[in-house]
């Protein structure tokens, strides 16, 4: 059966379920629909990742990773009351063991539980042979004697003639002209109020927003007191890098009568990669964490990495501990054959810092 029909069954089948028999949805989860776990493909193939996730108050954005690494954000994904759908397209560049793995956010702010599922893709060297055939043509000669006696002649003449193939004329490939925009909505807010900087790339290489590689087309909620621009990074089809930017005017100012904030903020909690989580062989590997809020603002966090040869003696990895990290997300270098373990905390705007959050542990495989 086509590939593309399963996938529509299936959908059809999830959308079905939760219309019978619907109850209220309790917290905030995610689930892969496709492709399903420990799914092999014989041939290097772009794969089609889908899933739905669910939450109280609607869906407000699902993270996608590959091996622990962000493969893209789906912004408000499109869905009925409590639950939406999601899909989003990955191809891998070589054959492996991959896992998929997917983080759901609520409109409330809250996180799902990762989802996982495990994927084998092969490769196949395609060959193509050319068969040429060279047939003779011979003309026989016929002698008849009067005692009826006849004696072939069997001239073989090749009629094939090699000929010089003609050369193509290589033409250039114009590169497209790329499209971005990049706004404010609104561009003019009140003091403390929110708005969303959008954005829609065509024919680019990369978009990044806040230190991370985002979809081609996208959002992301910002609330400020004060006037802000904002900047988008882009890489353009053939390397160069550009910026776009989007200003928020704010009217009046944020203005807080309260006593002095001696509260630690909440305690962040890792998500990525999940916890125990077995990962190929890589030189690099992006750690996520669950971002939190305080009333004096988040100044930073601070993440402590310690590593393992047997999961049992844990010593310091090489650039542990990261400090003035701003984003909810980093990465570190790791060796293939080692455990490792890292927790994170916060530090607000005044300085008041957060209990370490719990170890969570995964291990880069030697292959």
């Amino acid at each position: 059966m086509n590939k593309t029909v399963i996938y529509a069954v299936m959908t059809v089948l999830i959308l079905l379920s939760s219309a019978c028999g619907q109850k209220a949805v309790t917290g905030t989860s995610v689930w892969i629909d496709v492709p399903v776990n420990n799914l092999v493909l014989a041939e290097l193939q772009p794969v089609l990742i889908e899933g739905h996730a669910a939450s109280p108050g609607g869906i407000s954005r699902v993270d996608v990773f590959i091996d622990g690494s962000l493969l893209t954000t789906i912004q408000d994904p499109a869905g009925q009351d409590e639950l939406a759908g999601f899909s989003a397209a990955w191809t891998p560049d070589q054959p492996g063991t991959y896992v998929i793995q997917t983080v759901a956010y609520g409109k409330d702010g809250s996180a799902s539980e990762p989802d996982n599922t495990a994927i084998t893709i092969g490769g196949v060297v395609d060959a193509v042979t050319q068969d040429v055939t060279v047939t003779p043509s011979f003309t026989p000669v016929i002698s008849i004697t009067p005692d009826i006696s006849i004696t072939p002649t069997v001239t073989d003449t090749p009629t094939a003639t090699p000929t010089k193939a003609s050369t193509p004329t290589k033409t250039s490939t114009p590169v497209p002209e790329p499209l971005i925009e990049f706004w404010a909505d609104p561009a003019e807010i009140a003091a403390g109020g929110c708005t969303y900087l959008r954005w829609n790339a065509v024919n680019v290489s990369t978009v990044v927003f806040g230190g991370v590689e985002q979809p081609f087309s996208g959002s992301d909620q910002e609330c400020t007191c004060e006037d802000r621009t904002y900047t988008l990074k882009v890489t353009l089809l053939n390397g160069t890098n550009v910026e776009r930017s989007a200003s928020v005017n704010v009217n009046s100012s944020c203005v807080t009568e309260v006593p002095p904030d001696t509260t630690p903020p909440p305690v962040p909690s890792p998500q990525v990669p999940a916890n125990g989580l077995s990962i190929s062989c890589k030189a690099s590997q992006s750690l996520a964490w669950l971002p939190v809020s305080d009333a004096s603002k988040i100044r930073e966090y601070q993440v402590e990495i310690q590593r393992s040869s047997d999961n049992s003696s844990w010593s310091a990895a090489p650039g542990s501990p990261k400090t003035g990290l701003t984003d909810k997300t980093t990465s570190i270098p790791v060796e293939c054959g080692w455990y490792y373990r890292w927790r994170v905390r916060a530090v607000d705007g005044v300085g008041n810092v957060s209990d370490w959050s719990g170890w969570s542990t995964f291990v880069i495989n030697l292959s």
